[in-house]
This record gives structure tokens, C-alpha cells and sequence, in this order.
């Protein structure tokens, strides 16, 4: 595995876009883990369980309030692997690699993970960039080669340059 890291040159549209898919993954994160506190203290959950119940939750129940209704005109992808690293983080602490999960903020940096669900995406030449569900977007430098890669992309905010990293 290899990871390639090439900036985005965005317009203030596609700005807004990137940064509301990384704060859709905050909240979502947040949620599932305010939740999954919550199941701890009240029973016995298993950690694949208690992630599933917040998922039935956060689709059935809070996604279709008034005041949640932005949540459905973004990407899925986003949601679905926001509780994937919510899993993987507990799994880490359960584990003993890492401590308790924490609440995400904006102060350490904003990212997201997108994948294309269907396996391999073949990257073409030049300045643009095809990242699934998302769109195209423009490099600043043109990729001189064929790639393939796989199906995950990170995509991380500083300041005012947008990275997305191919692994």
C-alpha cells in the first residue's frame, strides 16, 4: 500500500462542501459515542451490537427530524464510515492500544473518509480528480501517470488547502 498526496484547488462551493461532510462526520462520530456511553452504563452490549443500534437510531429516528434534514443531502458514505472508525476505535481501547474514545473537534484538524463501495477506482492524467459521490475536482499540479488505487480517500482541511490522500 502506498498513499499519494495531492492538493485541491477549490472554488468557495466546493469548500463548503468539503467542510460540511467533515463536520457531518464530527457529529455523527459525537453522536455514536454519546450513545454508545449511554448503552455501557445502562446493559451489556457487545461493541459490533451497540454500534449497529446507534446506526438504526441516528437513520430512523434522527435523520428524519426537521433539524437533521441536512444530514440527508450528504454523502452516506461519509455516515456509514464515520461509525466504521467510531467500531475501530473501540475495538483499539478494548484491545489496550489506545485509550477511551474521545468527542472530535475542529481545533485538531478536519477529515473524512469517502470510498467508492465498489472496489478499485483507475485514476486518468491530468488536473482533475474523480472522487466518488463527491464529484471532480481540480489539483494544483497534474498527475502524470496512471493510477489505481483503492477504494478508500482521506481528506483532510488545514487552513485553507485541502489535501486528499490516495491509498
Amino acid at each position: 500500500m502506498f498513499a499519494v498526496k495531492r492538493a485541491l484547488k477549490l472554488n468557495n462551493n466546493e469548500a463548503t462542501l468539503m467542510a460540511k461532510h467533515a463536520g457531518f462526520k464530527r457529529v455523527v462520530f459525537n453522536f455514536g459515542l454519546s450513545l454508545r456511553t449511554q448503552m455501557y452504563s445502562e446493559g451489556k452490549l457487545s461493541d459490533s451490537k451497540a454500534i449497529d443500534e446507534v446506526k438504526k437510531v441516528l437513520t430512523n429516528h434522527v435523520k428524519k427530524q426537521p433539524e437533521f434534514a441536512w444530514m440527508n443531502q450528504l454523502s452516506s458514505r461519509v455516515y456509514q464510515n464515520a461509525l466504521i472508525d467510531l467500531k475501530d476505535a473501540f475495538s483499539r481501547y478494548r484491545a489496550g492500544k489506545a485509550g477511551h474514545p474521545k468527542f472530535a473537534s475542529r481545533r485538531n484538524g478536519q477529515s473524512f473518509r469517502v470510498d467508492s463501495s465498489n472496489g478499485k477506482v483507475l485514476l486518468s492524467a491530468g488536473k482533475t480528480i474523480k472522487i466518488p459521490t463527491l464529484g471532480t475536482f481540480r489539483l494544483y499540479e497534474a498527475r502524470l501517470m496512471w493510477l489505481r488505487v483503492s477504494n478508500f480517500h482521506y481528506l483532510k482541511r488545514r487552513k485553507s488547502l485541502v489535501c486528499i490522500i490516495l491509498c
